[in-house]
């Protein structure tokens, strides 16, 4: 009798333990989202890959049902390297971000790797301890000429729609990073910029109408 009732509470302490490591690790994987019109559940768990019912967890609730202006909990899109220890984690909006700058430095005329380096070039500025810490803090950087991003300047970035082709751009970019080797940190087209500095910089890869430099 004694024997099982050690047994019955070894098992408890058990199901306990792993109970709470798991709580911990999901304390620390969400994010918060602002609900907004028009939005469902369904939506949003397509755009932070994940589903539904893990949403409805997430947030303790049984009801489908959100409104407008409420803010719930959402699962942080992390990217792991591969063989590498290393995790650089993005939210949904970050990740947006990232592609409507993309969209904006490319259009539909560069090709897809060139969308990639400029995705690149965002994620190293980051990690580069000469550049803010935080991806918006990079695109929405100031510099003595107004902003370091041109759609930033012209206002153009927040009315830039995304395509898939962006997005998956943003992906790629963050599979490769932290371990892109070639670092780039600024880019430009030769037939526009005049920057001495800029065109100083040692080039890494040319792409399409672009050259990458750091």
């Amino acid at each position: 009798m004694i024997r099982k009732t050690f047994a019955t509470l070894a098992v408890v302490c058990c199901m306990v333990s792993g109970f709470s490591s798991y709580s911990t690790n999901a304390a620390t994987t969400y994010t918060y989202y602002k609900v907004k019109k028009g939005d469902t559940l369904f939506k949003i768990a397509k755009t932070y890959k994940t589903t539904v019912s893990a949403l409805k967890s997430l947030n303790q609730r049984k009801s489908d049902v959100l409104i407008a202006g409420e803010t719930i909990k959402v699962p942080r899109l992390a990217v792991k390297s591969v063989g590498q220890k290393q995790k650089f984690s993005i939210s949904a909006e970050e990740r947006k971000l990232m592609a409507q700058l993309v969209h904006a430095e490319t259009g539909f005329s560069e090709p897809f790797a060139g969308k990639v380096e400029v995705a690149l070039v965002i994620l190293n500025r980051v990690k580069h301890p000469a550049f803010p810490k935080t991806i918006k803090g990079v695109i929405y950087q100031k510099t003595r000429s107004g902003y370091a991003f041109v759609p930033v300047k012209t206002g153009k970035l927040t009315r830039i729609q995304p395509t898939k082709q962006d997005y998956a751009a943003v992906d790629r970019a963050l599979a490769l990073f932290p371990n892109d080797r070639r670092g780039s940190l600024y880019f430009y087209n030769p037939k526009i910029t005049k920057d001495k500095w800029m065109r100083s910089r040692p080039v890494t890869i040319r792409i399409g109408n672009h050259v990458f430099a750091k």
